[in-house]
This record gives structure tokens, C-alpha cells and sequence, in this order.
């Protein structure tokens, strides 16, 4: 009988054998056997626990930890396994909990530390999180974890900087890390180098060519170069591999949208949409495509129904209200934007168009504050700074004013409003030639927007006419604006045009640094 039987410590490690083969019931049965004639013997009650884990009995499981740690707190590892099962479960302030009598009880614990800081992470406790990871990198210079989830806290607070470097520590630390290359692709491409980021993307897919987030943010990344062939090709894949993904149908729509093939766009949504109507960013990028063509009645009542599935969400509300702005419905376009400046105050666009309606009400004094602070957080706006340059016009700050006109200048030499607006400035304080020479640039960009307006038009009416976006190319090329003509090319070169893969590529030759 059992009973009358003492385990030697060959049984405990017959145990772990069987959690290793995965036979959980027959663990769960030798260590309960052995635990019921020794309870105090703890390496048998951690692998009982472990076993009712592996059988998906975590009730049990975190009861028999609790009996193990009630015995001997000092069991660090054991505190990580015990808060490793309440991560799993999505409860984090459990985790932590567990993650931090490990560390009580050995400030070394480096997977401690890691963990913990982990779960810091996913609570948006950035600042403690990143202390807890340089530990555990302190104490194991090659923990590769550690380095990567650092990173990601660089990425999201978009210190790109920051995140490369450790990524590229991480990398250097685990070469075989397909996780360390993909976010090391990640953070190059927040970074805005776009090309080194498909690199390493490229790299994790021809070990895993079929991860589908991977060739999702390839995809987005292609589109980032305006290479739009294999931006949809790999969207695509991607929703081949896992077609309940709505991000990936709502990347493919907008890639659609920017080729002013709305159908397509409106198509990809609607597949969104029949897995799930309750996501406010499918309505969101709704009406955006028809904000785009300059429907902003139908733009509002997407951008509504987003704010209604997801209040929270500031978005929504700054959507609403650009959407007002343009409708000339200020009162409501400024509570829009009052709401989404509560629940997102790090957003230099929703300043940017609080200054903008200040502006339409006369209310320069106001508008000149809400465009300091866009112009603060959003410093490479030309946009921006020509608002805030229109403001300082209007109560005659001449000197600011040709300053913040000339950063939009620096930012955008093409903008008619900030040509025109630069000339009127030197006209007024005397400087007659930069005030003619400024103007007279604005008449030829004037005639240019026109042009270009009348073939948008009419391509965004038929989106499959290769012709027109030949001519817009052209139109492109003609002003020297060599970036345009390359994404129209591309866009017609997508749609199956020879001679824009051949003028393309006489293009790219051409202007090589």
C-alpha cells in the first residue's frame, strides 16, 4: 500500500519526467501519493502544483503554491511560478504580487525582475518597469529577454533611439531571436528607416515565412515606401494566415483608400465588419475614406457611431470634430476636441485644430495658445506653423509671423497658403522683392493645384484609368517633386501599367544620390 511506503527522491524526479512527457494525470497521481506521506516535502508539492497546471487545473494549482510558500516563504522561484500562473491568466496586479516577494526574498532573482517588469509594462508603468529590466540585464549581461522587452518600452514611449540600441544589444546577445529581429524591424521602421526595418522583417520570414503579423507590418512597412504591389501581397497573406485579424482588413483598406480605390476600401471594411461590428476603428477608418473624398456629413456619423462603441477612445472624438470643423459646426467641433484633449493630452493635432476653430470664431488670442502648445508636441508640422504664422498676421506680429511661416516653408515649399501668406508678410514690412518672389511662387503653385485637383478628381471617379495617373505622374515630374511621381508611378505600376514600370525605373536612376 502506499501508505506504508516512503518516496525516495528518485519518485520526485520520476514526476518531473512525467510533466516532461506531458502525462500531467500521472504526475499529478505520483506526487499527490507522495506529498499525502510527506507534506513536507516541497519539491513534491511544487511539482504537484506544476503538474495541476499542465492539466489545466489552476485553482489546485495555485493552492498547492500557497500551501508550498506557506512552508518556506523563501521560495523565490517558486513566488515567480506562482505569479507566472495569475500573469497567464490576464490577472497582472496578482502577478505582480508574486513577482515581488521573488525579489523580497532574492533582490537577484533576474527572471524576478524581469517579470515583473513586464507586467509594470502591460500597466503602462513605464518608469518603474525600465528599472526593474536594466537589473536583470545588470545582473545577466546576456538576457536577451530582458534587453528585448526594454526595447518595447523605448518603442512605445518612441524613443526609437533608445529602442534600437537595446534591441540591436538583444540581437547580438540571442542571434537566433526571431522576436529580437521583428522588433528590431519595428522600431527601425518607427524610426522612419523604412528600408533597414523590411530588412530584418525579411529575415524572420525566410526562417518563418509564415507569420502573419510579421507580414503585416511588412506589408504596412512596403506601403510606408509607397510599394504598393507588396504591401497588398503581404496584407493579403497575412489574412490568408489568420483572416480574424481585423487590423490587417482595416491596413489593406487604407492602403485602397490612398490608391482612391474606395470600392476596395469600403470591400476590405465590410469583411471587418461581418466578424465584428463592434470595433470603433473599423467606423474610424470608415470615415476616414469618405473624409478623404470630402464627405464629411457621411465622415461624422462613422466617426459618431466609433465614439459611441468606444467613449474612451480619443480618437473618435478628434475625428468628430475635424469632421465639425469642416461642416463649420464650431461649438460642437470645439467640444470634440475638448474631449479628445482629456483623454489624450500628448496630441499635437487635436491643439492644431482647437487653434483652427479659435481662428474661425476671432479668437486669436486663444487660437495663438492652442497653436504654441500643437507646435510644442508637433514641432515638423508645416501645417501647423502656418496656422500659427496666420494668427500672428492677424494681430500683426510681423517678425513671428515670417518665422513660423518660413519653418512651414522649410517643412513644405509647395503649400499655395504659406507662399501667399510669406508674400503679404515682406509686403508689409517693406521687403518688396522676397515679397514678389514669394508671390509669384504662389501663382505657380496655384496653377499647378489646380491641375492637379482636376486629375485627382477624376482618377478618385475612376480609379482603374491608368492614363490619368500617368498624367498626374508627369504633372508630378514637371514641378521637380520627384517623391509624388514615384507613389503615382508605383500606384499605376500596381494596376498592371508597363510603361509606368519603365518610366519608374528610368525615374529612380535618374535621381540616385
Amino acid at each position: 500500500m502506499l501508505s506504508s511506503f516512503v518516496y525516495p527522491q528518485q519518485s520526485v524526479e520520476e514526476g518531473f519526467k512525467l510533466i516532461e512527457a506531458r502525462s500531467y494525470n500521472e504526475a499529478i497521481t505520483l506526487f499527490s501519493a507522495i506529498v499525502l506521506i510527506d507534506s513536507s516535502n516541497l519539491k513534491a508539492l511544487n511539482g504537484l502544483a506544476q503538474a495541476c497546471n499542465g492539466a489545466g487545473d489552476l485553482p489546485r494549482a495555485i493552492q498547492v503554491y500557497e500551501l508550498s510558500l506557506d512552508k518556506d516563504p523563501s521560495q523565490s522561484d517558486i513566488w515567480v511560478a506562482y505569479g507566472n500562473l495569475f500573469y497567464n491568466k490576464g490577472n497582472s496586479k496578482k502577478a505582480a504580487k508574486g513577482y515581488r516577494q521573488a525579489i523580497k526574498y532574492d533582490s537577484t532573482h533576474v527572471r524576478g525582475l524581469n517579470n515583473l517588469a513586464m507586467v509594470l509594462k502591460d500597466l503602462g508603468n513605464y518608469d518603474e518597469a525600465e528599472t526593474h529590466f536594466l537589473k536583470a540585464i545588470n545582473l545577466d549581461p546576456t538576457y536577451s529577454l530582458a534587453m528585448r522587452n526594454l526595447g518595447d518600452i523605448y518603442l512605445k514611449q518612441h524613443k526609437t533611439e533608445k529602442a534600437i540600441l537595446w534591441l540591436e544589444k538583444a540581437t547580438s546577445a540571442d542571434p537566433q531571436s526571431l522576436y529580437g529581429l521583428y522588433w528590431l524591424g519595428r522600431a527601425h521602421v518607427q524610426n522612419n528607416n523604412i528600408q533597414q526595418g523590411i530588412q530584418y522583417y525579411l529575415e524572420v520570414l525566410a526562417q518563418k515565412p509564415d507569420l502573419p503579423q510579421v507580414n503585416h507590418d511588412l506589408g504596412k512597412a512596403y506601403f510606408a515606401n509607397r510599394n504598393y504591389k507588396k504591401a497588398v501581397e503581404h496584407v493579403q497573406y497575412a489574412l490568408k494566415r489568420n483572416s480574424s485579424m481585423i487590423p490587417y482588413y482595416i491596413t489593406l483598406s487604407h492602403i485602397y483608400d490612398h490608391m482612391h480605390q474606395e470600392k476596395k476600401a469600403f470591400a476590405a471594411l465590410q469583411d471587418a465588419l461581418t466578424i465584428d461590428r463592434s470595433v470603433a476603428e473599423i467606423y474610424i477608418e470608415r470615415g476616414n475614406i469618405h473624409k478623404n473624398a470630402g464627405r464629411f456629413e457621411d465622415a461624422l456619423k462613422e466617426y459618431n457611431i466609433a465614439a459611441l462603441i468606444k467613449p474612451e477612445l480619443w480618437l473618435s472624438h478628434y475625428k468628430s470634430g475635424v469632421a465639425l470643423y469642416y461642416l463649420t459646426r464650431l461649438n460642437k467641433a470645439e467640444n470634440a476636441l475638448l474631449k479628445a484633449k482629456e483623454l489624450h493630452p500628448e496630441s499635437g493635432s487635436t491643439y492644431h485644430f482647437l487653434g483652427m476653430v479659435s481662428l474661425a470664431k476671432d479668437n486669436n488670442n486663444a487660437a495663438e495658445d492652442w497653436l504654441l502648445k500643437a507646435a510644442e508636441l508637433e514641432d515638423t508640422s508645416a501645417d501647423i506653423w502656418f496656422h500659427l504664422g496666420e494668427v500672428q498676421m492677424r494681430s500683426e506680429q510681423w517678425n513671428n509671423a515670417e518665422k513660423s511661416l518660413l519653418k512651414s516653408y522649410d517643412f513644405n515649399s509647395y503649400n499655395a497658403e504659406t507662399l501667399y501668406s510669406l508674400g503679404q508678410v515682406y509686403k508689409k514690412v517693406g521687403k518688396l522683392d522676397l515679397s514678389l518672389e514669394y508671390l509669384n511662387k504662389f501663382k505657380e503653385i496655384t496653377e499647378f493645384e489646380k491641375k492637379k485637383e482636376i486629375l485627382s478628381t477624376k482618377i478618385r471617379l475612376h480609379p482603374s484609368d491608368i492614363t490619368l495617373r500617368l498624367e498626374l505622374a508627369t504633372l508630378y515630374e514637371d514641378q521637380e517633386r520627384v517623391d509624388q511621381a514615384v507613389m503615382i508611378l508605383r500606384q499605376a505600376a500596381y494596376l498592371g501599367s508597363i510603361e509606368a514600370e519603365n518610366k519608374l525605373k528610368v525615374l529612380l536612376v535618374k535621381n540616385q544620390p
